[in-house]
């Protein structure tokens, strides 16, 4: 871990907040995603660094090890070098070290106890401990003598665009990834009522550990693309509607079209006005707790027809005569 900086690798400070080094890595991990540049093994294994770097900063625990480590354990490969203004230690009998203490740049004192030099170097290669004694009996750094403890593997993230009566229904697809080198198909169910942002996680499918530990998980990013005339407000759908002049005055049975593919037949009364909505009651989308179904609102949109012969003009100019009427006066 100490031989790579993860937060030049991400580009950011070491102050960067949660929301930064996230932004930071789904930027980097979309540039370097290994199905965006297939084949070129530099981004692969860039895109693995990436993902090594996010979990580590991400969880503050292993973030606060791993800036006790840069800080006092030094980067690069030259090994364990406390960045210290001065060390001392004291020896034992038979050679190597019982305890050191450093101390920092600002002043302050850090101990390590080691078992034998041979710990020092042990715990930057997986052979040892470095133990931090102080509050509760102290904090081991690595894993136990032979070993080094199971580290989880990174998570992946996948962008994946679909359609939008799929995002309402809900659907089953399949991706392609790089898993070590082969490319590995899996079934990815999408359930009903996701959106655009909405994240389906798959336990075990991320990047494989270093060291036999759990592997991380994959995350798919949900992207919807836009219907020709279905709209999505919260769990409600918009479905604008086209009306006859005729049918808007006398009134008329229509049928309108729904998002599971029925047909449904609606009336409209006499008199509807433009722009005038009508519920579908539990036609919209599935809520995705479970607890229901959203609403489809029928927008009425009244439309006149493209071309009128002279006699259909002097019949409105007509009804406009019989019927006067401002309708902007609301406005005025």
């Amino acid at each position: 871990m100490a031989e790579k900086d993860y937060y030049q690798i991400l580009g950011v400070s070491s102050t960067a907040g949660d929301d930064e080094i996230k932004k930071a890595y789904r930027k980097l991990a979309k540039q370097h995603h290994p199905d965006v540049n297939k084949g070129d093994k530099g981004s692969e294994d860039k895109f693995k660094d990436i993902s090594a770097a996010y979990d580590t900063l991400s969880d503050k625990k292993k973030r606060e090890e791993y800036d006790m480590m840069r800080k006092y354990g030094g980067m690069g490969g030259g090994g364990f070098r406390p960045n210290a203004d001065s060390y001392t230690y004291r020896g034992r009998p038979g050679g190597g070290f019982e305890n050191s203490t450093f101390t920092g740049p600002g002043g302050e004192n850090v101990q390590y106890e080691f078992n034998d030099l041979g710990d020092i170097f042990g715990d930057l290669f997986g052979m040892g401990g470095v133990k931090q004694p102080g509050r509760g009996g102290g904090k081991t750094f690595g894993g136990g003598k032979g070993r080094a403890a199971p580290i989880r593997g990174a998570d992946r993230t996948y962008s994946m665009e679909i359609d939008f009566l799929d995002s309402v229904r809900g659907t089953t697809t399949k991706i392609s990834l790089d898993a070590g080198g082969k490319m590995e198909k899996i079934n990815v169910k999408i359930p009903p009522g996701v959106k655009t942002g909405s994240k389906i996680r798959l336990a075990g499918k991320g990047e494989p550990s270093s060291n036999q530990g759990p592997a991380g998980d994959l995350y798919i990013e949900i992207k919807v693309r836009p219907h020709p005339y279905f709209t999505r407000e919260d769990d409600d759908i918009l479905l604008q509607v086209p009306v006859a002049l005729g049918e808007a005055v006398n009134g008329a049975t229509i049928e309108v079209p729904t998002v599971d593919g029925s047909k449904l037949k609606m009336k409209i009364p006499a008199g509807t006005q433009g722009g005038q909505k009508f519920r579908l009651k539990g036609k919209g989308v599935p809520h995705r707790d479970g607890s229901g179904t959203g609403d489809q609102y029928v927008v009425v949109q009244i439309e006149l027809p493209p071309k009128l012969d002279e006699e259909s003009r002097n019949l409105i100019e007509e009804f406009s005569k019989r019927n006067p009427y401002q309708p902007r006066e609301k406005l005025f």
